[in-house]
């Protein structure tokens, strides 16, 4: 039996091997692994214009990846990004172990610090394209909206919370295929620096050798307390959800048209940072959360105060082909027309809440009201509704415009 193992690193950004002469070059199976990526969250994908199952392109991309023997089923060691939700873990350990009978998957934190022989307590620090995770005893999580620098700033102020203040050791993960990871890295370093921390800077080529140094000790069996799974994620779940909660320190970044993110502090116990599928936003953390597929509207997770279940948030999403906020705004028009007469009113194609530019309107339920805000971020569609009891619309207010100021897609 081959004693080899692959060692696969998914995500961010691509899919590629970190063990055998590592490559990034592209070959006749990139874009399959490419298209198996984006489409993590989906069903479906389109591949040539054809519909392909994307758990079919994940066990191709992979099968792709095997070092020696692409029909053999040799082990597999799956890395993934620490911040990914369980609902993507699983698309991937799923097809990993429909190639292999000996599949282990790992948070990339985790093979950063073995492979760096760091304490496991130390910080991580993981620049991925629309956000950047801070991985220690908990997971962290800065939107990438504003200007480097002002991230690098959040960043920094970020780690020094979670040290106390005392000096560490930090690794920076930047890896080659995330836009701006070098230059963001490299005003981080500086700031940590100037913070007294010592930087460990580590790209795909250092991580790639690193890895093979550590083989054998990524291939042991999994010790009480380890992070590798079979199925599962760092970033611990909510209520059963598919659904990741990070827990986020400070106030979530603004992503206004043409301006700059707020960065006033919040009480890091009065938010959480809930990711679900291609979308990442602030939800009060106290509330409840679950995923509601029955009943009036789309499927969608649902927010729930906890002293009133009148007051609530819902969120949805959908994938859109290079949509603009007008074409949105004709496409909901013409729903909300087919529907009786009073249940959708107020209809506002140019609307604005928290500052971000919006289609809005107002859903009337019995014994509740959802003011919906439906916002445009790249090829991602957001919904949030912003429920409350009528005449009660103070009682959501605040959550609601946190959650529609951070709403944002993430790849």
């Amino acid at each position: 039996m081959n004693g080899h193992h692959a060692i696969i690193a998914a995500g961010p950004g691509m899919i590629h091997r970190l063990c055998c002469a590592a490559s990034t070059v592209a070959d006749a199976k990139s874009e399959i692994r490419h298209a198996a990526l984006n489409a993590i969250d989906d069903q479906v994908a389109l591949v040539d214009g054809l519909p392909v199952a994307v758990d079919r392109l994940w066990r191709s991309g992979l099968r792709s990846l095997d070092c020696a023997n692409p029909g053999a089923r040799g082990a597999i060691r799956i890395v993934h990004p620490s911040w990914w939700p369980s609902s993507r873990v699983d698309v991937v350990a799923a097809a990993a172990a429909a190639v292999s009978d000996d599949v282990r998957v790992h948070p990339r934190s985790w093979l950063v610090r073995r492979v760096s022989k760091a304490e496991p307590e130390v910080p991580v620090v993981e620049i991925a394209e629309r956000l950047v995770a801070i991985v220690g005893d908990d997971l962290v999580a800065v939107a990438r909206s504003a200007e480097p620098q002002a991230v690098a700033e959040e960043v920094v102020g970020l780690v020094a919370e979670m040290t106390c203040g005392a000096t560490a050791t930090v690794l920076i993960d930047v890896p080659d295929s995330v836009t701006g990871a070098r230059e963001l890295a490299t005003l981080l370093a500086g700031g940590l620096r100037g913070r007294g921390h010592k930087i460990v800077r580590v790209d795909d080529a250092r991580l790639s050798r690193l890895a093979l140094s550590a083989t054998s000790d990524i291939m042991l069996p999994p010790r009480p307390g380890d992070d590798a799974r079979r199925v599962g994620s760092r970033v611990r779940l909510v209520g059963g959800l598919a659904a990741a909660t990070v827990v986020l320190a400070a106030t979530v970044p603004a992503i206004a048209a043409g301006g700059h993110r707020g960065v006033a502090p919040v009480a890091a116990a009065s938010t959480n940072f809930l990711v679900e599928g291609r979308v990442a936003l602030t939800v009060p953390a106290n509330w409840t959360r679950q995923r509601v597929i029955a009943g009036p509207g789309s499927a969608r997770v649902q927010v729930t105060s906890q002293t009133d279940p009148e007051v609530a948030l819902h969120v949805t999403q959908s994938p859109i082909p290079a949509e603009t906020l007008s074409a949105t705004a004709d496409r909901l028009k013409h729903a909300i027309d087919s529907e009786p007469a009073g249940v959708f009113v107020d209809f506002n194609p140019s609307g604005v809440t928290a500052g971000r530019p919006a289609v809005t309107y107002r859903e009337v339920r019995a014994g509740h009201h959802v003011r919906w805000t439906v916002v445009v971020d790249g090829s991602v569609r957001i919904s949030i509704g912003c429920q409350s009891r009528p005449g009660g619309e103070d009682a959501v207010r605040g959550a609601c415009e946190e959650a529609v100021r951070s709403a944002h897609a993430i790849p």
